[in-house]
């Protein structure tokens, strides 16, 4: 294969993902997709992520984990950090 070759598949691969994008992929996809490791996808799911198993195939959907992890989003206590900081 030819520079140009690779180059052409490379960029045809690139649109076809962007044109399709997958909703639900498989435990390693997820993963990636989120920069963590396989492990913490399995347990993630343990604490309640959301998990779709068809046949016995697992599932993650990516619009559901994203909601998922907002759900457990802390917003920060501006009582509290007054407090530490002196400006009560």
């Amino acid at each position: 294969m030819e520079d140009t070759d690779i180059k052409d598949t490379i960029v045809k691969t690139i649109k076809d993902t962007l044109n399709h994008p997958k909703p639900y992929l498989n435990r390693r996809e997820i993963a990636k997709y989120f920069g963590v490791a396989d492990s913490t996808i399995s347990y993630w799911a343990t604490l309640g992520m959301p998990v779709a198993v068809i046949d016995g195939r697992k599932l993650y959907g990516k619009e559901s984990i994203t909601e998922w992890l907002k759900s457990k989003e802390q917003r920060k206590n501006p009582k509290l950090s007054q407090a530490v900081s002196g400006n009560e």
